[in-house]
């Protein structure tokens, strides 16, 4: 196997073992069937919209975290990719996430009060330097349909 299919293999590895650490804790609430998933999902929601915000959390590995001989494999992935699998794992504030099919990359949904308390989550992570990060803030369907709610009242208004 050449160098370059190690490291591609290894940092595969690093975000499949990402997505069973994010997945696993949620697999007690999504295996019960649609309806309890529906209602979790629902209380979530409503919780989100009475303390946090919700935000998509998205990453991919850059070519600088790639590693290059089986040591920095291993230094890799027992200093960043673990204790951050770890760290997800055991925050409270990640709703859902695992990886993206077919990429080196993945995604998480955070309730948090900011964007800047996202940021100091990410900043936080052993993996941050070796991924590339993007927040987005969402708003939950509930604070939407509220939204809509009022376009169409004031577009009765106007008749």
């Amino acid at each position: 196997m050449t160098l370059f299919r190690k490291s591609k293999a290894m940092v595969l590895t690093g975000v499949l073992v990402i997505a069973v650490a994010v997945a696993l804790p949620l697999q007690p609430v999504f295996g019960e069937g649609g309806a309890r998933r529906d209602v979790v999902l629902h209380e979530l929601e409503r919780n989100a919209t009475s303390r946090d915000m919700l935000y998509l959390v998205e990453f991919e590995a850059t070519q600088a975290g790639a590693p290059t001989s089986r040591e920095q494999t291993i230094e890799l992935l027992n200093t960043l990719v673990i204790p951050t699998l770890e760290s997800l794992g055991k925050d409270g504030n990640v709703r859902a996430g695992g990886i993206v099919a077919g990429t080196l990359g993945g995604a998480f949904v955070v309730g948090a009060k900011s964007k800047d308390e996202v940021t100091e989550l990410v900043r936080a992570l052993p993996a941050w330097g070796i991924m590339q990060w993007k927040v987005t803030p969402l708003e939950t369907f509930a604070h939407r349909a509220d939204l809509e709610r009022k376009v169409v009242q004031g577009l009765r208004t106007q008749k």
